[in-house]
């Protein structure tokens, strides 16, 4: 049994490196966007619900009817574990500031908290 040249196992060395690339690629590409979509999605829900904070009539606010549509089209279209935890925390958001026109001390500090949480949330 002859274990090859040099040449032949260069060749061969090469061969199973294309051929990993090309299987995890698309994987990592994957891997990427979703990092990118996610981190979007948790700067429109920080900026826009940082918004809400100290405006009156709340209910007519344009930036409320953008963080309710934001979050339940994007709780659709959630894949993964991650994606879920931000929709959970815009969701709590809403639920926060429910039909209230004006946040009272209590509610401003939960959306807050909840501001806070999605900062720290790693993707």
């Amino acid at each position: 049994m002859e274990i090859g040249s040099l040449a032949e196992w260069v060749e061969g060395l090469g061969e199973l490196l294309a051929v990993s690339v090309a299987l995890f690629l698309p994987y990592y590409q994957q891997r990427q966007e979703n990092k990118k979509k996610n981190q979007r999605a948790k700067q429109v829900i920080i900026s826009t619900a940082g918004t809400l904070l100290d405006q009156t009539e709340i209910q007519k606010s344009p930036n409320f009817v953008e963080l309710q549509q934001f979050v339940s089209i994007y709780a659709v279209l959630s894949t993964n574990s991650k994606t879920i935890n931000i929709v959970e925390l815009g969701d709590n958001i809403l639920d926060t500031i429910a039909d209230n026109n004006v946040l009272n001390h209590d509610q401003k500090q939960i959306v807050k908290q909840n501001i806070n949480d999605l900062k720290k949330l790693k993707i």
